[in-house]
């Protein structure tokens, strides 16, 4: 399998500070408000490591493709505004050929609308500093 089809990178600068990001990701209420498309409903969810303001990485899987599992590390940066940068990485853990276990273009742009999801779940919940 190609390394572009094992792993997917984005990133968003968001104006709210590390501690109210942090909050919205380690709650699951609030962490599933963002992660709100069918793809991230239909997952199983198991936290694997939480360095606590920082750094938060999950392993997700569809219960009808374990084998389609993938490791979720979300990274925060804070940056000089007070704001944050929220990086995501999603790594496939072993090779499948499911279709729906590539980390492709699409994961890409799903990531893309999950990072603006939470963007905007801080916008609205008063958290945001500018």
């Amino acid at each position: 399998m190609p390394e572009e089809t094992r792993e997917v990178t984005r990133s968003v600068d968001v104006d709210a500070a590390p501690d109210a990001v942090w909050e919205v990701l380690v709650d699951p209420d609030r962490r599933d408000a963002w992660l709100d498309d069918d793809d991230s409903r239909d997952r199983e969810l198991r936290i694997d490591h939480a360095d606590t303001g920082s750094t938060l990485t999950w392993t997700w899987w569809h219960n009808d493709d374990p084998a389609g599992a993938s490791r979720v590390e979300v990274v925060l940066t804070e940056l000089d505004t007070g704001g944050t940068r929220v990086a995501v990485t999603e790594r496939r853990l072993t090779p499948s050929f499911t279709a729906r276990a590539s980390v492709s273009a699409s994961a890409s742009r799903t990531w893309d609308r999950r990072l603006l999801g939470l963007e905007l779940l801080l916008l609205t919940a008063g958290l945001c500093v500018g």
